[in-house]
């Protein structure tokens, strides 16, 4: 999975940025232009997910759609 190449800029691509949830999830937050977090699902990696949330990190749950935020 090559992250820059779905639109998430190779400046959040660090470990204090993204987080994985075994193979199923990529989180990404980004802090700019705009505070958001991007959700790439590995089932469908061409078709990520933003949204426009403020947080410290981001986890997604293996096992459901929930998004936990810190």
């Amino acid at each position: 999975m090559n992250l820059p190449t779905i639109g998430i800029s190779q400046q959040f691509i660090t470990f204090t940025h993204v987080t994985m949830e075994s193979d199923k999830y990529i989180c990404v937050r980004e802090t700019s232009p705009q505070n958001s977090v991007v959700i790439v699902d590995m089932n469908m990696p061409n078709q990520p997910l933003r949204r426009p949330i403020t947080a410290d990190s981001a986890l997604m749950n293996p096992n459901s759609r929930i998004l936990a935020l810190k």
